[in-house]
């Protein structure tokens, strides 16, 4: 390794644009990434149709729902958690991806 060469992480550079970072990683899933689009859309439809569900989310205020409005309350939730999952799999590699790059900044590959 380089005497010269300083390691620092992005997050050590760039800590005031981090999250602005992360969300263009994660924004690029909806440009590449059919399921990801399709999850999105499938929560939106659950959105219009049962804009109480969506109101679960937005407000801190009790929401009395219906039987019909849980089931798809749940449904939804599942699907949110689906994309988080595709989010964090897409911020991983991504870091995955960077860590290679340090690697060969700093000569080591």
């Amino acid at each position: 390794m380089s005497d010269t060469f300083k390691f620092e992480t992005f997050v050590d550079v760039h800590s005031n644009i981090f999250e602005e970072y992360l969300g263009s990683v994660i924004a690029k899933l909806s440009k590449e990434n059919e399921e990801y689009r399709s999850l999105r859309a499938e929560i939106e439809s659950f959105y219009e149709k049962y804009p109480k569900v969506l109101g679960v989310f937005d407000t801190e205020t009790a929401s009395g729902l219906t039987e019909e409005e849980c089931a798809a309350l749940i449904k939804v939730i599942e699907l949110r958690n689906k994309l988080t999952d595709m989010e964090m799999q897409s911020v991983y590699f991504r870091g995955c991806y960077d860590s290679v790059g340090y690697l060969k900044k700093a000569g080591i590959l």
